[in-house]
């Protein structure tokens, strides 16, 4: 096992195995490969455990993005599931399309932690993510939405909406994934459930100064805006014109990263909707 900081010191971290990944392409198939589970120290008392999955960005990987969020998980009794996910190039709708694959993968995974480590955990999970892996939490609280308590969700290239098509004056489009969820059970076996999805808390933010043009992919401007500012501002509409609970949070001055203002406001948040 690799050398690990104080934070993660204080949390028992269990370990995949070492195995050569496995790209699943339908449901049901071996869950991902890469990932590591911190748990509290006293988490057999803690049980049923409350997962936190850290999602984090390209080019990143699982433990190094859950590192800074171990001491408030610890402090709430929560395991924090961190997958390193083997993203593709998000600025191609086919290769987004490709990697909801990786989303049963994960909800496979999440299905094997009571056997992988002898606990019980509860029925439903939260997701923090960041950009690239911001995308990828909302759209597994759109495939699995019973699943989901609650999704943090900080400064994504793209969205995916809670919709089958999109209207605009005289202009429809069939929104087919990754733009909406018309044929989502293509990917993950189950049709879009809007009134599951409807009961999932959702807090989404971005940086101000996170509103570069060139930055995202021009194949969702007509639906969502030309930069990651306008396409936040119009998902949490499409989510609360849904009825899920949703709310946004602009930070001034602030780029594409993770502030220390915005982890701990995403943290907070997702406190004050677990159980």
């Amino acid at each position: 096992m690799p050398s690990i900081s104080r934070a993660e010191q204080a949390a028992t971290a269990v370990v995949a195995p070492k195995a050569a990944p496995r790209v699943a392409q339908a449901p049901g198939v071996e869950p991902l490969s890469e990932w590591v589970l911190y748990l509290p120290p006293d988490a057999r008392n803690r049980q049923p455990l409350q997962v936190l999955v850290a999602m984090h960005g390209m080019g990143g990987n699982g433990p190094d993005f859950a590192r800074p969020l171990l001491p408030n998980a610890e402090a709430m009794g929560w395991a924090v599931l961190a997958p390193t996910m083997p993203y593709r190039d998000f600025r191609d709708p086919e290769l987004v399309r490709r990697d909801g694959e990786l989303l049963p993968r994960l909800k496979a995974l999440v299905d094997s932690m009571p056997s992988q480590t002898g606990l019980t955990f509860q029925p439903q999970v939260m997701l923090f993510g960041f950009s690239r892996g911001s995308q990828e939490a909302h759209r597994f609280s759109f495939m699995y939405p019973e699943l989901t308590r609650a999704v943090a969700g900080l400064s994504a290239g793209s969205y995916t909406l809670p919709s089958k098509v999109f209207r605009q004056n005289t202009f429809e489009q069939v929104l087919n994934y990754p733009f909406g969820v018309s044929d989502v059970e293509k990917i993950c076996g189950r049709v879009f459930n809007a009134e599951a999805a409807q009961k999932v808390n959702y807090w989404i933010a971005v940086g101000a100064g996170d509103n570069r043009n060139e930055d995202v992919p021009r194949q969702w401007d007509r639906l969502l805006g030309i930069n990651r500012v306008e396409r936040a501002q119009r998902f949490v509409t499409a989510l609360q014109q849904l009825g899920a609970q949703a709310s946004l949070t602009v930070y001034p001055n602030v780029g594409h990263e993770v502030t220390t203002q915005m982890q701990a406001e995403a943290l907070r948040y997702l406190a004050s909707v677990s159980s």
